[in-house]
């Protein structure tokens, strides 16, 4: 894993990466799409950089490494709406925000990330079709205007709203042996 002054791979703050969390992909589609999303339908994708807010807290939930790298996987079954979209040429995980914690913050977060992102009405209920709490999407459009870095600034700066201790992943740190 990687805090912006260096790499430290497998570990978030010193630690192995074995417990749950909340975490928040930063993606980019670069090129517009349209995506059938199971049982969503089909959803149009524009260009630009979107964030993904999901957990690894159920009771049967893998580890944040596992669920991470399983995002990561090109060899998967389509199971949430995010494989879909993964799953498709033209779109990368350019990093990961991760925030080891047992409480429940999925929503909180993604709430927070929603109100600095672009309404797309065709992304609702995407990853949230089992949310508590009202949300109308778990991913957000961020739109194309910033750098991979600004993304990243903006999603940690919810979290730090939040009171959330959050930490940075790129793709590469997650695809080493652990």
């Amino acid at each position: 894993m990687n805090f912006p002054s260096g790499k430290v791979l497998g570990k978030l703050n010193g630690e192995r990466m074995r417990s749950k969390g909340c975490y928040s992909l930063v993606l980019r589609v670069w090129r517009p799409l349209t995506v059938k999303i199971g049982a969503l339908g089909y959803v149009r994708f524009n260009e630009g950089f979107y964030v993904y807010v999901g957990s690894a807290l159920g009771s049967k939930a893998q580890s944040l490494e596992k669920r991470l790298k399983r995002h990561l996987s090109s060899h998967k079954k389509m199971r949430w709406h995010i494989d879909y979209l993964l799953s498709k040429e033209g779109v990368s995980i350019e990093k990961v925000v991760v925030c080891k914690t047992t409480d429940r913050v999925e929503c909180l977060v993604a709430k927070e990330i929603a109100k600095i992102g672009l309404h797309n009405p065709q992304l609702k209920g995407f990853g949230s079709s089992d949310c508590k709490l009202g949300c109308f999407s778990h991913i957000i459009y961020l739109g194309t205007s910033m750098t991979v870095e600004e993304a990243v600034m903006k999603v940690l700066n919810a979290y730090n709203r939040l009171s959330l201790k959050a930490g940075i992943l790129s793709s590469e740190d997650l695809r080493g042996d652990y």
